[in-house]
């Protein structure tokens, strides 16, 4: 799995973002069923395979199971597959821990899967080659712990809101300890769910405006994305940062080329202990806080 993709959560333009991401160098891809956009994601890798761009075995495109699709994954990959143009999925994620989504009406229409017939069926996925290697997504330890103590087949990757203000130490270590791959989404404490919180607290958990972030920025000579990016990726954490911009996303790059000491690790950790935010509530998804 490469140290760095592109998120694709609500971006503009997907199909040519796409393309043009793969043209400059980016090889891991993220999506889900849920963002709406595994058409257009496919509709820009296609392209760029079909110039040559790259070979389909040197991408590395992910996508996410819904929770109300945990009766058949194997029927919601296919169709993922599909829309992708993709025979094959790299990585196959549980979106969310959550057996159903609470906001639908009558709930008691939503078949009940539990972990225990669901981890099976992603097992055989990969049996069927119809994707590389299965992970979560939105997993704490005691999910982890719950599916470890059982599966055949362990997830190989769990993608989880971690940023400046969220850092998740002791479920990285756990992961770390497991040999679970950390991803990060929402790495620049930019995502949607990021914006409206910024915005409803009239700018004042906007990670880039932090000193600390502007101090090593100005130290550098870097951008401050560059900055936060480049600590994800010291910490074992692969960032997948989403932009419709090709400028941005090329910036996002050059995050590779900075050298952090441990004096700058030191100082952007504190930001954490000054304020401690998560942005992706459950609660919008499912009505319930599943987290608590």
């Amino acid at each position: 799995m490469p140290l760095m993709g592109l998120g694709t959560h609500r971006i503009e333009d997907a199909d040519e973002v796409i393309y043009s991401s793969i043209k400059h160098g980016v090889r891991l891809i993220d999506t889900a069923t849920r963002y709406g956009n595994e058409e257009k994601v496919g509709k820009g890798i296609k392209k760029a395979l079909d110039e040559g761009v790259c070979k389909r075995e040197e991408l590395f495109v992910v996508t996410k199971i819904w929770p109300n699709d945990k009766v058949d994954p194997e029927k919601a990959l296919r169709e993922s597959l599909e829309r992708l143009q993709l025979d094959y999925i790299d990585l196959y994620l549980d979106h969310w821990p959550s057996t159903r989504d609470y906001r639908e009406n009558p709930p008691d229409k939503i078949e009940q899967v539990s972990i225990f017939d669901f981890w099976p069926k992603m097992e055989a996925l990969v049996e069927k080659g119809l994707a590389k290697s299965i992970g979560v997504s939105n997993y704490n330890v005691q999910n982890l712990l719950n599916l470890l103590s059982f599966c055949k087949i362990k997830p190989v990757a769990n993608q989880v809101e971690y940023h400046l203000y969220f850092i998740q130490n002791n479920l990285k270590e756990f992961c770390d300890k497991e040999n679970i791959a950390f991803i990060s989404y929402f790495p620049l404490g930019h995502g949607n769910n990021a914006r409206i919180y910024i915005k409803e607290h009239n700018g004042e958990f906007d990670i880039f405006e932090e000193e600390e972030v502007k101090k090593i920025a100005d130290k550098y000579k870097k951008t401050k994305g560059q900055i936060i990016l480049k600590w994800h990726i010291l910490q074992g954490v692969i960032p997948i940062p989403a932009t419709s911009k090709k400028w941005r996303m090329l910036e996002n790059l050059e995050a590779f080329e900075i050298n952090l000491d441990d004096e700058d690790i030191k100082l952007l950790n504190s930001i954490y202990e000054k304020k401690k935010i998560r942005f992706c509530g459950s609660k919008k998804y499912f009505g319930i806080d599943i987290f608590s």
